[in-house]
């Protein structure tokens, strides 16, 4: 069977739709099919395919489409903001790159909201398409700021936009009951049109990059906390920060190191020095021994605000490190609280203090914790499951497909 797994985001980059799609590829490839990848190029100035080579120029398609948005919307809708324009100027250029790549295939697996309406419009009606959808960007926007409101005419878009990605599919896949409810409360998606299938990750694969000597090393006599998330607002990195400016005045037996880069690193790194962090805060950005770096934490911490089913978390249970997690999305699903990690209010800098405080004072708590952690993953993050229940999705509009 001839497969194309598309998304509108840029790939590889640090994040669960590329491990998701990584883990996809290879196993739809281990059952004798062709898979081709449809995706932004990381310079997000072409299309791309990443495993066969084939390229397209953004501008050869953009400037063109670009033009006609902008001339209707001046001409018959000229209140609409910058904001709207952009976004549909992004999808009808994506939609019309993919029928330059050509759509010749038995199925389209699509990964987020943009290319599921996009391929939706433009693939011929017999070939099935399936989209698992990741996230709500609907809500990302109001965290960061992007949409000022839910009275807004920028959210009435990103509402509509949530809701034609969600349906305009044969089949759509979340990987948490909360996004299950998040669309189908808020954004008024049908319940039976979606079904949950939580990730799953090649964990042999994951603790072969976990042995590669890492490039950093813990500093000596210092307890470790890590946070892998990219430095945007969702992830809510304002908060660890508060939380750890108010432990540095109690122990200073420890370093927190922050990987990952994005927009919001300049905010953070002088928000980091305002509270007196520099001796214990280390923005180490992008990195590519991630598995490795963890391995060498004793608490791992992810602040979010808004998140759903981050991958972060599945490995560092893995490697049964003690976690402190907000409750953010679909994050209490994956640690139960007391038991298998501590949970904080999504936004509470004080929860987090106080979590991170009785870590570092209590070893004993925290190897249990961790122990507990990693029997848990071990029983629930296979990779296998996830395929298993993703292809009984599929094979119920293409056929059996092992």
């Amino acid at each position: 069977m001839k497969i194309l797994l598309a998304t509108y985001w840029y790939l590889p980059h640090v994040g669960g739709v590329s491990t998701y799609v990584d883990n996809m590829q290879r196993s739809l490839q281990s059952l004798g099919h062709s898979v081709d990848v449809l995706a932004h190029h990381p310079d997000m100035q072409h299309y791309y395919m990443p495993n066969n080579g084939r390229s397209l120029k953004k501008t050869k398609i953009k400037d063109v489409v670009y033009e006609k948005v902008l001339r209707f919307y001046d001409q018959q809708l000229p209140l609409v903001d910058d904001w709207i324009r952009w976004r549909e100027i992004e999808r009808y250029s994506y939609e019309t790159a993919v029928t330059v790549f050509g759509l010749d295939y038995d199925l389209i697996l699509t990964q987020d909201i943009v290319s599921t309406r996009a391929l939706w419009r433009v693939k011929p009606n017999h070939v099935p398409l399936i989209a698992t959808i990741h996230g709500c960007l609907a809500l990302e926007y109001l965290v960061s700021g992007e949409v000022s409101g839910r009275g807004s005419l920028a959210w009435k878009y990103a509402a509509a936009e949530e809701y034609y990605g969600a349906v305009s599919s044969d089949a759509t896949i979340v990987p948490t009951a909360w996004l299950k409810g998040v669309l189908t409360r808020d954004f008024g998606i049908a319940q039976d049109r979606l079904t949950v299938i939580p990730y799953g990750m090649d964990i042999d694969q994951f603790l072969r990059q976990v042995r590669r000597a890492p490039a950093l090393h813990r500093p000596h006599g210092k307890k470790l906390i890590v946070c892998p998330a990219r430095l945007v607002p969702v992830k809510g990195h304002k908060h660890l920060l508060d939380a750890l400016g108010r432990l540095r005045t109690e122990r200073g037996d420890w370093v927190c190191w922050l990987m990952g880069d994005g927009p919001e690193r300049g905010a953070l790194e002088q928000q980091s020095r305002s509270l007196g962090l520099q001796d214990h805060v280390v923005f180490l950005g992008g990195r590519n021994d991630v598995p490795s770096l963890l391995n060498q934490a004793d608490i791992f911490v992810l602040p979010s605000v808004q998140d759903n089913h981050p991958f972060a978390v599945m490995e560092a249970q893995v490697l049964g490190k003690a976690l402190v997690v907000s409750d953010a999305g679909g994050i209490p699903e994956m640690v139960a609280h007391g038991k298998t990690g501590l949970v904080a209010q999504a936004g509470s800098a004080d929860e987090l203090h106080s979590h991170l405080r009785h870590l570092l004072a209590d070893d004993d708590h925290r190897r249990v914790l961790g122990r507990a952690a990693r029997k848990w993953a071990l029983d629930q993050w296979s990779v296998q499951t996830m395929i298993d229940r993703t292809l009984a999705v599929y094979a119920r509009h293409v056929g059996d497909m092992r």
